[in-house]
């Protein structure tokens, strides 16, 4: 295998295993409740529900129930799971900024610097007040 080939299919799986990262991740954001510290939460998903499906008062309460039902198994998987998607969050940007330029690896590090302060603003508007 040339080494034009090796590269081309490092970086495939690099772009796969992020996406499947950035998937699972989302997920379990998408879900995570904003009182401790985490983005959107039931009352973001059920606004969202509620608007996108245009959802009755009726359906809205229900779903709201069903909501504060499974949260605490969302949030007990969470914990369970978020050292190893850190984990492999971790090992996921060192691999790309190997591949990088010097240029690339500053413009990288802000990159992720931007996403964490945006994550960080976001979870303090979601705190409760």
């Amino acid at each position: 295998m040339s080494n034009s080939t090796r590269t081309a299919t490092l970086l495939l799986l690099i772009a796969f295993v992020l996406g499947a990262v950035a998937g699972i991740g989302g997920v379990a954001l998408y879900h995570r409740s904003p009182g401790m510290g985490r983005s959107g939460g039931p009352s973001g998903y059920l606004a969202r529900l509620s608007k996108d499906l245009e959802l009755t008062p009726v359906q809205r309460d229900s779903v709201s129930a069903i909501l504060k039902v499974y949260e605490p198994r969302m949030d007990s998987i969470w914990q369970d799971i978020r050292p190893k998607f850190e984990t492999v969050r971790a090992e996921l940007r060192s691999d790309i900024n190997a591949q990088l330029t010097p240029d690339q690896q500053r413009r990288y590090a802000d990159l992720l610097e931007r996403q964490n302060a945006r994550r960080r603003n976001k979870d303090s508007s979601n705190a409760p007040r």
